[in-house]
């Protein structure tokens, strides 16, 4: 027997008396957001607008889906039709939807990001894109504040706050056309660009405090350490510690990729911290000599020494796939987050 509805409506009847007209449709557009490396920093790519509305502003690519077209393949059309980036592999980063964001009418947009391989060929200008052009962009927080700055043949900032745990609210556009300010920050958020909001390391120490408290098993309180500063710390892609044996450093519980299981005193910047029994702050590890490059990926770290006794017995590591992503402020935080951790490591 076929179900009915509150009404008495088969989904035949109900099909049939449906009028779409009756519900508002917004448009639906794909916006994308592509960088590149180089000696100089990551690099996004903006388009001049060649017509109405944001004339001759900056913008990402992008535009409308079509009918009978998924937005992945407007967002693969677009991109290629106004830059003539083809084969690129696009993440979704979000859904922006906030009511306003386009002046012509109520659109809705799936934001992407890409990364363009170093050997990738240039952009070239298409479709309703007057000129492509590559922006250094660099970010940074400041009083709750995130500023995106971004420098190519003019300098400009946009400023956003949080809202929510991924969503932005954008303060100052910088010029930008749309909400494009809102889509990069995402997107340099999910591809792990975005320097991360200032940490409150009273609160993170006092978790530690609390985790550790009364528990007599070092290695269970180094391994929750690992997880803690994991889980808290935005913008890093290894956390955890190396164990001294001998003349050496030994792999202990981290959270991470695979790493190195030895490492010499006389190599690394965790050979360097334990041997001089001093934090090493890295800003770019890859001008640190004797650097050693577990992760491919790791630009910048930090490396304290773990004391018993007056003696090196550890050494606490986390690195970060951005460059100056410790601060002095990290070290203080992390020093003292340390310290809690040598006494539950007896």
């Amino acid at each position: 027997m076929e179900l009915l509805d509150k009404d008495g409506l088969t989904e035949e009847e109900y099909l049939a008396a449906y009028r779409p007209g009756d519900w508002p449709k917004p448009s639906v557009t794909a916006d994308m957001a592509v960088f590149r490396e180089d000696e100089a920093g990551w690099k996004l790519l903006l388009i001049r607008r060649g017509g109405h509305p944001f004339l001759g502003k900056w913008a990402l690519p992008g535009g409308f889906c079509e009918p009978g077209e998924t937005v992945d393949e407007a967002a693969v059309r677009e991109l290629g039709e106004e830059t003539h980036l083809t084969g690129l592999s696009l993440i979704p980063v979000g859904f922006f939807s906030t009511p306003g964001r386009d002046k012509r009418a109520w659109t809705m947009s799936e934001g992407f990001a890409a990364v363009l391989p170093e050997d990738g060929p240039e952009p070239q200008a298409g479709d309703d894109a007057r000129e492509t052009v590559w922006f250094t962009v660099d970010s940074h927080w400041a009083d709750g504040m995130l500023t995106l700055s971004f420098d190519g043949p003019e300098r400009f900032e946009a400023q956003l706050i949080r809202d929510g745990g991924y969503a932005f609210t954008i303060r100052d556009t910088g010029g930008l056309a749309f909400d494009h300010a809102h889509i990069i920050a995402r997107a340099m958020e999910k591809l792990g660009l975005l320097q991360p909001e200032p940490v409150d390391y009273g609160a993170l120490n006092a978790q530690l405090a609390s985790l550790v408290e009364g528990v007599p098993h070092p290695l269970a309180n180094l391994s929750n350490a690992a997880a803690l500063l994991w889980e808290t710390l935005g913008g890093i892609n290894w956390a955890g510690v190396y164990l001294m044996e001998g003349e050496k450093l030994v792999l202990g519980p981290f959270m991470g990729k695979p790493a190195c299981i030895e490492i010499p005193l006389t190599k690394g910047v965790c050979g360097a911290a334990a041997r001089t029994n001093e934090t090493r702050l890295v800003p770019d590890v890859h001008a640190f000599p004797g650097h050693i490059a577990c992760d491919s990926a790791s630009r910048s770290e930090i490396v304290i020494p773990l004391r018993r006794d007056g003696q090196i017995f550890g050494v606490l590591d986390i690195d970060s796939p951005l460059l100056h992503r410790f601060t002095e402020a990290d070290r203080a935080g992390l020093e003292t987050f340390a310290r809690i951790l040598e006494r539950a490591a007896q």
